[in-house]
């Protein structure tokens, strides 16, 4: 049988789990392939969306150009 202690370790363990994962807000996201035609837009998009808090761009040529886009 569960004991009321019981229970409410196991409110407690949900309600923390809940709240740890509501807490993130914004997200770390990877653009693979960055310098191309699509990661190049795509980067730009990403850029603007308030749910990312870092964005990561990477391709085998590099990325200067792309960098120099979401700077300003």
């Amino acid at each position: 049988m569960f004991t009321a202690r019981s229970l409410a370790s196991v409110a407690s363990y949900s309600s923390a789990s809940v709240a740890r994962q509501m807490s993130s807000a914004s997200k770390k996201v990877a653009v693979l392939g960055a310098a191309g035609g699509i990661g190049q837009p795509l980067s730009m998009l990403l850029k603007l969306s308030p749910a990312i808090g870092e964005l990561a761009c990477y391709d085998i040529v590099g990325t200067p150009g792309v960098a120099a886009d979401l700077s300003h």
